[in-house]
């Protein structure tokens, strides 16, 4: 080899250890964590708390908000090209994580796609249900509540009118009738807003239906129908029914109903007792003016409630409003009538009341700023233990006081004096 082929060697050598050190080197660079098999998920949840529920797969209305959250095997650091979300393939957010809500109504495909470093995509596909709950419209529906004069003998017809705001859901119906006694004639699921009843009624029955909506994604309508009906009474003749109301939060008093003509004459009279809802119905009746009078029996601290009805030929005259009222306070006493009582182990007061009755519940007693437990009524006696307190020996007047209210919440209060069981001598001997 000559000395000038020898110098064009080496010169190409170092050319190509050059252009070896220019080029970029990184792509051959070896990353174990890049060898490793790469996985994805996503799912959603309602709360970035750590022990809410995720899933696949959810129905939301438009106005909720879901958290979109994603995994990524061995971890979201190894190195990728890019990773994105879409909704129905188009673009939907850039982050791994994020909240948003979906306002457009339907099915939607959310999938979570990444592509690695060497340009494999990998993805995990959401699906999410958009919908709103249906509208019931409550006001205006057949027949309307209150409707009187229905032929008993005739099939009915009820209609009311329901709204699916996105327009593309199935909607349907639960349909209730029942009747006075609460008797369920009807209990149906309907796809459609309507309903005929065939079977014919009682007259002068009091009748009540019920209509809620729900689209097929189980969402239901915030708006209910309530309402009832009363049916036609025959040759003329109607009906008066009521419920009566106490200002007591006690129940089962017993009560007479008496319903009278217009000039007082007693024409019936009705007693109810031992019952939650005291409710009475008179029929039949000849069309006409009568005057309804309502007492609580053995209660004279509840005034009377007089109703004058003018009873038309046909129809029931419901009365929601009989509201007998106690404003009267319980009495408070002692054994003896006196206010000046003497030290016993027990104490023993009267608590009277003749409307809606105490109990030991809305009862009190402190001594000497020191409220006293352990009380207990027998009947209108009400025991007050006194045994510890009754063998101290004071030397002054004391102050006993016992507060006290009915079921009516009329509160009363009394003060009793305890006189002394000892002199000052006794107690500073001792």
């Amino acid at each position: 080899m000559s000395f000038s082929r020898a110098i064009v060697g080496i010169a190409f050598a170092l050319f190509s250890l050059l252009a070896t050190a220019c080029s970029d080197s990184d792509q051959y660079l070896f990353d174990s964590r890049d060898s490793q098999e790469i996985k994805v998920y996503a799912y959603t949840t309602t709360s970035f708390d750590s022990d809410a529920q995720t899933t696949k797969s959810d129905t939301i209305q438009p106005s909720d908000s879901l958290i979109f959250l994603t995994t990524v095997q061995p971890s979201k650091s190894i190195r990728n090209t890019s990773y994105f979300w879409t909704i129905d393939g188009e673009p939907f957010a850039s982050e791994f994580s994020f909240k948003r809500n979906i306002t457009n109504p339907g099915i939607h495909d959310i999938a979570f796609v990444f592509i690695d470093f060497f340009g494999d995509t990998l993805s995990d596909t959401l699906s999410i249900t958009v919908a709103s709950p249906p509208e019931l419209d409550n006001e205006h529906f057949i027949p309307a509540a209150g409707t009187q004069n229905i032929d008993p003998d005739k099939a009915l017809h009820f209609a009311w009118n329901g709204h699916d705001p996105d327009s593309m859901w199935q909607m349907s119906y639960h349909f209730t009738l029942k009747d006075e006694t609460e008797s369920t004639l009807v209990d149906t699921i309907l796809n459609q807003a309507y309903f005929s009843y065939f079977s014919g009624f009682k007259p002068l029955q009091k009748y009540t239906w019920k209509v809620s909506a729900f689209n097929e994604m189980l969402l239901e309508a915030d708006q209910n129908i309530a309402a009832h009906f009363f049916t036609n009474g025959r040759n003329g003749e109607g009906a008066i029914s009521g419920t009566i109301h106490t200002n007591s939060e006690e129940n089962g008093y017993r009560y007479k109903v008496s319903l009278m003509d217009s000039s007082f004459s007693l024409i019936q009279e009705t007693k109810i007792s031992n019952t939650s809802k005291p409710t009475f119905r008179i029929a039949p009746l000849p069309k006409g003016s009568y005057k309804l009078v309502t007492v609580a029996e053995d209660l004279n601290e509840f005034t009377p409630d007089t109703i004058e009805i003018r009873l038309r030929g046909g129809q029931v005259a419901e009365l929601d409003s009989i509201l007998l009222m106690d404003f009267t306070a319980p009495t408070i006493e002692s054994i003896t009538a006196k206010d000046t009582i003497d030290y016993t182990d027990t104490l023993r007061f009267l608590l009277r009341d003749l409307g809606g009755g105490t109990s030991i519940a809305k009862t009190s007693v402190i001594y000497d700023d020191e409220l006293i437990h352990d009380l207990s009524l027998q009947g209108d006696t009400l025991l007050v233990p006194f045994a510890e307190r009754a063998g101290v020996k004071i030397w002054t007047f004391k102050f006993i006081t016992i507060t006290t209210a009915d079921f009516c919440n009329n509160r009363t209060k009394k003060i009793f004096y305890l006189r002394p069981n000892s002199t000052l001598t006794e107690v500073f001997s001792d």
